[in-house]
C-alpha cells in the first residue's frame, strides 16, 4: 500500500470577496481536518497578483501581517512564507478538473 495522498484539483474560486474570486487555483482536499476546506497548494501565473493580494489582505485582518502597506509586502512576496494553510472554503469552489483522487494509503 502507498502512503495517503490528498485530493488535488482546479478550481474555480467565488463568492469570497477576495481578489482571488474569479480565479481557478490548484487546490488540495484533505483527511486531516475532515475535508471541511479547499487548501491553497499553487496557482497560475496569471493569478498571482490576487493570490499576493488575497495573502497580504487576509493576513492584515488577521493580525498576521509582518508588512506595513501593500507595497512593502509585494516587495517581500518571493521570499515570503505562509503563517499556516491557507483555507478557502468548500461552497466557494467549482470544481473545474480531479487532477488526482485522494489515495487513503495505509499498511
Amino acid at each position: 500500500m502507498g502512503k495517503y495522498m490528498p485530493k488535488i484539483i482546479e478550481g474555480k474560486v467565488s463568492g469570497t470577496g477576495w481578489p482571488i474570486d474569479g480565479h481557478t487555483l490548484i487546490l488540495s482536499l484533505w483527511d486531516y481536518d475532515k475535508h471541511e476546506s479547499w487548501h491553497l497548494c499553487d496557482w497560475p501565473k496569471e493569478s498571482e497578483r490576487a493570490v499576493m493580494e488575497t495573502m497580504y489582505k487576509t493576513e492584515t485582518e488577521a493580525g498576521m501581517c509582518l508588512s506595513d502597506s501593500l507595497e512593502e509586502f509585494e516587495e517581500h512576496w518571493k521570499e515570503w512564507e505562509p503563517q499556516g494553510t491557507f483555507c478557502i472554503p468548500l461552497s466557494n469552489v467549482e470544481e473545474i478538473k480531479v487532477i488526482r483522487e485522494e489515495e487513503a494509503g495505509g499498511e
